[in-house]
């Protein structure tokens, strides 16, 4: 992983995590079909990632605390849009096909 650490710090902050993030969580909650699996799966992973990205960059220096309050809230919140909107279609094409 050493690629990572050649990256910018907001780039990979503001454009590599976000969609990876949310996108498993939305995808954890289709396999589930539930949709509140996918805020809990945003968050868990962002905070994971977060650490463990920190640690690897800046070893010595604490994470910052509103980073993580901000996308503790942003992050799980539009993955429960995106989850939402995903296990609904995938509940009316289910539909559809019995029809």
């Amino acid at each position: 992983m050493h690629w990572l650490s050649t990256l910018d710090i907001s780039f990979v902050q503001l454009f590599l995590f976000p969609p990876v993030v949310i996108l498993l969580g939305v995808v954890s909650a289709l396999l589930s079909s539930r949709v509140y699996i996918g805020p809990l799966v945003t968050l868990i992973s962002a905070l994971e990632l977060n650490y463990w990205y920190f640690s690897i960059i800046l070893p010595e220096a604490d994470i910052p605390q509103m980073m993580i309050a901000s996308w503790a809230i942003l992050f799980p919140l539009l993955s429960l849009y995106f989850s939402w909107m995903a296990v609904a279609l995938a509940e009316k094409q289910t539909i559809k096909l019995f029809y």
